[in-house]
Formats: structure tokens, sequence, C-alpha cells
């Protein structure tokens, strides 16, 4: 069953994340394989260790769970909204603009698509857009709140953790 998403009300502009790559097949197709494998190993071992096939039954339920879970991410005018659908239940995040402080930009030489790492707090959610919409994400998020910082991986020092000096 599909959910509405909660972003479909809000006036444009709506900026959709991009997944870099989807699952290769063979990841797809061993993930199945996977819960197949669990699902008959708690069916065999069900007399013999009973409490192995209660755990080999969950997670081979977690794992189905897992791999029918679809992720929506956008950027609106209210902010960051990622909306998980599950088959069971779904999940939603809203970080407004006034609480991310900061967007970092990663060129990973793709030539469609630019990572944005988004701060919020002390997290962070990094997501691929198109190279426009990088842009525009990026205007808006200055317009919406202009104390947050954006920056350029590339071109940011790199910070170097010091060493502790241990005193004996």
């Amino acid at each position: 069953m599909k959910q509405p998403l909660p972003w479909e009300s809000v006036p444009p502009p709506i900026y959709v994340s991009r997944v870099p790559k989807p699952r290769k097949k063979w990841v797809t197709v061993g993930g199945w394989v996977l819960v197949v494998f669990l699902l008959l190993y708690g069916l065999l071992s069900e007399r013999s260790n009973p409490l192995l096939s209660g755990v080999s039954f969950v997670f081979a339920a977690m794992y189905t769970l897992t791999l029918l879970t679809k992720k929506d991410a956008v950027v609106t005018t209210r902010g960051l909204e990622i909306f998980y659908q599950m088959q069971v239940t779904t999940h939603y995040d809203f970080f407004p603009w006034e609480q991310i402080n900061a967007i970092v930009t990663e060129d990973r030489k793709h030539p469609e698509l630019i990572r944005l790492h988004i701060g919020y707090g002390s997290m962070e959610k990094a997501l691929f857009f198109t190279r426009p919409d990088a842009q525009s994400v990026i205007k808006l998020a200055k317009e919406r709140n202009p104390a947050i910082r954006v920056l350029d991986y590339d071109t940011e020092p790199k910070q170097v953790p010091k060493k502790r000096n241990r005193k004996s």
C-alpha cells in the first residue's frame, strides 16, 4: 500500500534527491537467497534447536523488510524531509531550515550528480542531487536561513586530528 508523501501539499520548489546508483543485481538476488536460506534453516532446525530456529525466522523477516523498504528524500521550502515506506509501517524525518547549520558540497566526478552533506546539530545526511538542483538547494538554503554555512569539500583544508600526549 503506497502512502501519500508528506510534502505533496507543499508549494514548489521541491528538489528530489537521486540515488547515485541502484543496488547491484547480485546484491538484491543475494539478499533474497539469504532470506530463503534463513527460512529453510529455521524450518529444518525447529525440532533440534527451537531458539536458533526462532532467531532465524526473525532475521529472515527483518531482512525481507529491509529489501522492501523505500526511501524518499527531498528538500522543500520547509526544509529537509525524508520518508521511509516499509511494508508494516512508515517513518518520517523532518529537519526545518532553522535546524540545518551547514551544507558541504562534494564533487565525486560524476557527470550529473553532486553529493550534498546537509548538517543539522551534530549529525548529517548525505544526499545526491543533479548539478542544477544542488545549486538551487544551496540558494534556497541561504534564502531560508542565512546562517547556514556552505562549504566545498575539495577546497576546505582537511583537519588532521592531533595526537594526544599520554602522561605516564
